[in-house]
């Protein structure tokens, strides 16, 4: 058998291996964590964070199935925590190669095998005696060899118990007297984390004031109008409604494009008015004619 095929058959073989501990790791961790955090009510913690507070309370619809957004985080929580934990766990699997593992399982192969990996590229005599000897005992070598059953069915199992523990505590909707919020506040008096600053002592309270402004006043608006004596005179300062209503700025005025068509001209004559000759003032008659034609002579 050639050495070179043989370890990398054997190599393939236990990552395979590994990544099926990695999945059955991650998993039993990933229900534990969601089984501990659905217990301690860790799902009212998303109605206290102003960022989530919005969401808290809705639910998603997937494959008929609703959802709330609560289950989806402890979900997501719990997954990145698990990732974290098993990356932790298996950090040192790949440091253990595949020739040591072989060795471990066959005696009989001990130090023969890497030295025989070593010097493969070599042609002597040794060496040729070395790698059919190797090549005899690797004959003999099953992947299945590495595979940790104990550790495969353990697994299984744990993850059987924790997927229908959860099951039965979410059915019946089972939690503790555990309350997130007095680890919140206990974290906030020890200083861990910051205490939410109370704003309510910056907002502007009007009611007081404007009740004091209101009752204080001297000032009857019902009452009767304030006048001033002017040489004996009364006169009435209090504008009327409206005042001011329809007027606009004199400069503004000025400034206005007026659109309009002037008139055309005409001679200008003396043209007597018929009004002074109505109900004139009995003995005035001649004295109003005489005022009327000095001011047509100007």
């Amino acid at each position: 058998m050639d050495l070179r095929n043989f370890v990398k058959k054997q190599e393939s073989a236990l990552k395979k291996y590994r990544r099926i501990y990695k999945i059955l790791d991650f998993l039993t961790i990933s229900l534990v964590f969601f089984t501990l955090m659905f217990l301690l009510n860790m799902d009212k913690v998303f109605a206290m964070m102003t960022t989530f507070e919005v969401r808290a309370g809705t639910s998603y619809d997937f494959a008929g199935i609703s959802i709330a957004f609560e289950t989806v985080a402890l979900a997501l929580i719990s997954g990145f925590l698990a990732l974290i934990l098993t990356f932790l766990i298996h950090r040192r699997d790949d440091r253990t190669g595949i020739l040591i593992l072989v060795e471990e399982k066959y005696p009989n192969l001990q130090e023969k095998l890497r030295t025989a990996y070593d010097n493969r590229e070599t042609d002597n005599i040794i060496v040729n005696d070395l790698l059919n000897a190797v090549s005899s005992g690797i004959s003999k070598v099953q992947s299945s060899a590495f595979l940790k059953r104990r550790r495969l069915t353990l697994g299984l199992v744990l993850i059987l118990v924790s997927a229908s523990t959860l099951g039965i505590i979410m059915s019946n909707d089972f939690h503790t007297d555990f309350d997130p919020e007095d680890v919140i506040t206990l974290l906030e008096d020890a200083g861990i984390i910051p205490q939410d600053e109370d704003t309510s002592g910056d907002l502007y309270d009007i009611t007081d004031e404007a009740s004091d402004e209101e009752g204080s006043g001297t000032e009857d608006l019902t009452g009767e109008t304030a006048i001033i004596v002017v040489e004996g005179t009364e006169v009435d300062l209090t504008l009327p409604p409206g005042t001011g209503e329809g007027f606009s700025n004199q400069q503004e005025a000025e400034e206005a494009d007026e659109d309009f068509d002037q008139s055309s001209p005409y001679e200008i004559s003396i043209i007597s008015s018929q009004a002074y000759y109505e109900e004139l003032p009995e003995g005035y008659e001649s004295v109003i004619r005489s005022y009327f034609e000095e001011m047509a002579k100007n």
